[in-house]
């Protein structure tokens, strides 16, 4: 986990470039899709926030937001709050912190979101456990990510654009060999969404959205913690 912390906090005054390109922009379509569905969220919790891209697209649809960032890289925090705008600075909380170490009191936020982080936690289960926990009844836990790839097609992009050209334009841009490496490496043995909906089912979360995004390249999934019977 440190090696994976040290190559993000390296490359965090270039990754947000990174990401537009090698996604061709549509990265930025993604995150804006995704967060629609927090738009009546007050409090988020924006999880694996890195440089706070989602964080950002959060205050432009809903100014009145409150965020807290969470990551485990210092670099990335920093870097992310010198792009956004002053007038939120006041209204985003950021903390350097492995997730599974983060305190928060239990029902703290009417909705969580994690844009192509979940890859990155060690132990999923016992995310969904701690995310269900901190999210108060009818609350939204929206995921963004790179799911394995489960249709011949997603398979073909895999094989060749996410495992030649990614890393090869990520080692150039951030003179990283291993730049976008780990990307590859993650998706390979991450769940697919069909999986990973299930086990949302299976952590006590109703699913509501589970759809593939440009062609299966990325996934979105929406789940909700149900309120209790009256």
């Amino acid at each position: 986990m440190d090696n994976i912390r040290d190559l993000f906090s390296s490359i965090a005054p270039k990754y947000d470039l990174l990401n537009t390109a090698l996604s061709l922009g549509i990265d930025r379509q993604w995150r804006r899709q995704a967060v629609q569905f927090l738009k009546g969220s007050r409090n988020v919790l924006d999880l694996c926030a890195g440089t706070l891209a989602v964080s950002r697209e959060i205050f432009r649809i809903n100014s009145n937001a409150t965020v807290t960032a969470v990551d485990f890289s210092q670099e990335m925090l920093e870097w992310g709050l010198k792009r956004l705008p002053s007038q939120f600075r006041s209204r985003i909380r950021i903390q350097c912190s492995d997730f599974y170490k983060f305190v928060s009191p239990p029902g703290s936020f009417d909705g969580v979101i994690c844009a192509y982080g979940m890859r990155n936690l060690v132990d999923n289960p016992a995310a969904l456990q701690r995310i269900h926990q901190l999210l108060r009844p009818s609350g939204l836990f929206v995921v963004l990510e790179f799911f394995r790839p489960d249709r011949w097609y997603t398979w073909l992009w895999h094989l060749t654009y996410a495992q030649c050209v990614m890393p090869m334009i990520g080692r150039i841009v951030s003179r990283r060999r291993d730049a976008y490496k780990h990307l590859r490496d993650s998706v390979r043995g991450f769940y697919t969404l069909d999986r990973y909906a299930e086990l949302l089912r299976e952590n006590r979360f109703g699913v509501k959205v589970a759809k593939r995004l440009t062609g299966g390249i990325s996934g979105l999934i929406v789940a909700e913690k149900p309120s209790p019977p009256k």
